[in-house]
């Protein structure tokens, strides 16, 4: 998928991607919504505590860089190559709640990620070196674009799968 060119262009993906994958939730039945069988053997509501924890990382890296700390990434006590015990994580986090809790959880967190992406000059969002965080070979714009856009449509697909596979 390739990366948008403008804030304006980012800002109508990130909502055009939040609304169909939060969309795809209106017609689940409250006893399937923590049936793990989705791709992944996973639940409508992990996919919500996964994206809402992708969020706050997000968030919390600039934050952090913001004080004047460097941002423990991906996350406190995780490596890179560990995103499955993180996503893991997520999953336990939640596990009380459920998926209308968790979809005004990730509305929260969503209109908070696009405060933040409006708070962005165009060139801090597409240049380089423009956040400790962010790394020397990828823009904001990218890491954005792979912890959102990408993983709600990817997330949107499968969902739609399993409604499809179990008749809703």
């Amino acid at each position: 998928m390739p990366l948008p060119t403008s804030k304006k262009e980012l800002l109508n993906n990130l909502y055009d991607a939040f609304e169909k994958l939060d969309g795809e939730f209106d017609s689940i039945p409250s006893q399937m919504e923590r049936k793990q069988e989705i791709e992944g053997n996973i639940s409508c509501c992990d996919i919500l505590a996964y994206q809402i924890g992708w969020a706050n990382l997000l968030l919390g890296w600039d934050h952090s860089e913001s004080n004047g700390k460097a941002p423990a990434m991906p996350a406190e006590g995780y490596k890179w190559n560990q995103l499955g015990k993180l996503a893991q994580s997520f999953y336990e986090k939640n596990l009380a709640k459920n998926l209308k809790e968790l979809r005004a959880e990730f509305g929260k967190a969503f209109n908070e990620l696009i405060e933040w992406v409006k708070s962005f000059p165009e060139e801090e969002l597409f240049g380089l070196h423009q956040r400790r965080w962010a790394g020397e070979k990828w823009a904001v714009v990218k890491w954005i674009q792979v912890n959102t856009v990408a993983p709600y449509r990817s997330a949107r697909t499968k969902v739609r799968r399993w409604k499809r596979e179990n008749g809703i």
